[in-house]
């Protein structure tokens, strides 16, 4: 049995398969099972993933499009490894990840998961050389913290395959925020582990479904708003941090509202965040932006 196997879901990844299966082969843990998931792709993914076949314990798997949640749930039941290392087919990890998560895991039976830091880039090169700069990282019991930011990155993630079975797996009603649903799941059943340094390169790419951030903020929205319904002792208990969690995600919802100029829309979620927090302060400047937006009326056109 492998120590770790790699959970790789790729749709239409051609032109980045060889970059994160090369990761792969350059770890320095060597008892790695690889499964890739073909999730429908009509490029040459699976021509370019065929050749990593003798260098790596490669396993590819076919499946008709159905979404990273369903690609990745594919891959954990199908693993033969202890612990499941989650990498997207865009993004790569530095040689020590597979390694260092392991062993973190090994010596802690408690865990529920494991993620690291991570530095971000695009065609251009580095862009973040940690997740520090646009967010908070915590480890242990971080359930309430995660209620307000999912700081958790997919590809950053390791957990025992039995954690992740026990928690039910990705949603695979959600093609956004299925990851974060999950890591509530398992933080309020386990502790979380961190590794505070960046073991992955997440690869930021224009039109995908992260760079929607009205989108993004609004499916995270969904995730939170179901988890406090599914949770009422919880939140008879932590009233607290539901008025923080759903203030802190309506703002969101308004702030990627705004950068859209969609004031209408903007207003309506910051208002509604107001009611949970009134007061907070960023929420009021974006408040006074989202009015002075809906206010404006066309210029008036001459001939």
């Amino acid at each position: 049995m492998s120590t770790v196997t790699v959970v790789i879901p790729a749709f239409n990844a051609e032109s980045y398969i060889d970059a994160a299966l090369g990761s792969v082969a350059e770890q320095t843990l060597r008892d790695v099972e690889v499964i890739l998931i073909d999730d429908g792709s009509t490029d040459g993914t699976l021509r370019r993933a065929a050749r990593f076949a003798g260098s790596l314990d490669l396993k590819i798997v076919r499946q008709a499009n159905a979404g990273p949640a369903a690609a990745r749930n594919t891959g954990v039941r199908r693993a033969l490894g202890r612990y499941c290392a989650f990498l997207d087919a865009d993004d790569v990890m530095l040689p020590e990840r597979l390694a260092a998560q392991a062993a973190l895991l090994d010596a802690n039976p408690q865990l529920g998961l494991v993620y690291s830091d991570l530095m971000t880039f695009d065609e251009r090169g580095t862009v973040h050389r940690t997740r520090r700069a646009f967010s908070e990282l915590h480890d242990g019991t971080v359930l309430d913290r995660l209620l307000l930011d999912n700081f958790i990155t997919t590809s950053t993630v390791m957990a025992p395959k039995e954690r992740l079975l026990d928690a039910g797996l990705f949603s695979e009603q959600r093609r956004v925020a299925e990851d974060y649903e999950l890591w509530l799941r398992i933080a309020a059943r386990w502790q979380v582990g961190m590794i505070d340094r960046a073991l992955v390169r997440y690869r930021y790419r224009p039109g995908s479904l992260s760079d929607d951030r009205l989108h993004c903020a609004r499916c995270a929205l969904e995730v939170i708003e179901a988890f406090w319904q599914e949770h009422s002792d919880y939140f008879r208990n932590h009233p607290g941090v539901y008025r923080r969690s759903l203030a802190r995600h309506l703002a969101s919802a308004g702030a990627a509202a705004l950068a859209e100029g969609r004031g209408g829309i903007a207003l309506g979620y910051l208002l509604k965040s107001l009611k949970h927090d009134p007061r907070a302060a960023d929420t009021w400047k974006s408040v006074a932006k989202a009015l002075a937006f809906a206010g404006r009326r066309p210029a008036r056109q001459t001939a």
